[in-house]
């Protein structure tokens, strides 16, 4: 005698049977990072051995920690931006689209964003960038 298992089309049992899925505070950082890495005006640090000769680099993720508790996040970004990006739009403009994607994308409800700026930093001709904070 066998036991009828509910299933999708191709052979798949529902989801509810499947399992689940867990996805770490660290998994959610690198994701965020990530994120926040494409929102124009924002950058990272780069280079450096614990914290000492590191400097901004518009391809490195900002920082983030996570605070996970069940599916709730809050997040903590340390990020860059890049002179003379308005620093209320750009704040406003990452904290929205972190929230989103990563909600998308781990199936979590990220419910608060709390940004540092570390910097501001401007590109200057030929001298490269320039901290101004």
């Amino acid at each position: 005698m066998s036991a009828a298992i509910n299933s999708h089309p191709g052979g798949l049992a529902e989801p509810a049977v499947r399992g689940s899925l867990t996805i770490s505070e660290k998994a959610i950082e690198k994701i965020a990072g990530q994120v926040a890495a494409g929102v124009p005006g924002i950058n990272g640090t780069a280079g450096g051995f614990l914290g000492i000769g590191s400097h901004r680099a518009d391809d490195a993720r900002p920082k983030v920690r996570v605070r996970l508790s069940g599916k709730v996040a809050a997040l903590h970004i340390s990020a860059g931006v890049r002179y003379p990006a308005p620093l209320r739009a750009t704040a406003d403009r990452l904290r929205s689209e972190v929230r989103e994607k990563v909600s998308a994308a781990c199936g979590i409800d990220v419910r608060q964003v709390d940004i540092d700026f570390e910097s501001l930093t401007s590109t200057s001709g030929a001298s490269g960038q320039r901290e101004l904070l």
